[in-house]
């Protein structure tokens, strides 16, 4: 005869589930991180890196025929830099965004799975499977109290920290895309003026 349909029993193991995928999404996460994350920006870093060197190199070997042509070449130079330098913090930054989003999901789970616990040992009277001690219902639920306000303290910081990430983020691209088309106009322009003067 099977045991009756216990849906408090059925609450903790559900969310004892979940913290436990959102564990293993975590560490699957952190693995992942690495390897995906960066591939667009590392190509764009890499663009500009070789729009820069192939540009220097040719430098050395053009006249420079309109004075305004080298200052404008400088600018590009510039704007490349600031390009190659964003898309290197971009990748940094979402590195750690990364990993405070994972860590902010875990900790979500946690607190999940302590109010379900609480709601547990407050709701039925229960006993510890490994000791022989009698069951403290009211240490039980100071204990995870205690852990709730320590994970809704991990949560704040680590949210602080992915919602500053992902704002580097966002700005960088910005920054990137913008700096790279301006580098590229700039040596447009001078090839142009360079060719035509």
């Amino acid at each position: 005869m099977s045991a009756p349909h216990d849906p408090l029993r059925t609450k903790v193991e559900d969310s004892a589930q979940k913290l436990d995928r959102r564990r293993r999404a975590a560490s699957e996460n952190s693995e992942k991180i690495i390897e995906e994350r960066n591939a667009f920006f590392d190509r764009l870093a890499l663009l500009n890196a070789g729009a820069l060197t192939f540009s220097v190199t040719l430098f050395a070997s053009l006249s420079v025929k309109n004075p305004k042509g080298l200052s404008i070449l400088h600018a590009a130079w510039i704007f490349l830099l600031i390009a190659l330098a964003a898309c290197l913090v971009r990748n940094l930054s979402h590195q750690h965004y990364r990993s405070a989003f994972a860590v902010a999901s875990m900790a979500r789970a946690e607190l999940d799975f302590i109010d379900v616990s609480v709601e547990a040992i407050s709701t039925r009277v229960t006993g510890y499977s490994d000791s022989t001690e009698p069951f403290d219902m009211q240490r039980e639920i100071e204990t995870n109290r205690a852990n709730r306000a320590t994970w809704d303290q991990k949560l704040a910081v680590w949210e602080t920290r992915k919602k500053r990430n992902w704002n580097i983020v966002r700005i960088t691209e910005w920054t990137a895309a913008v700096s790279m088309t301006t580098g590229f106009l700039f040596l447009v322009i001078f090839a142009t003026l360079n060719t035509h003067s």
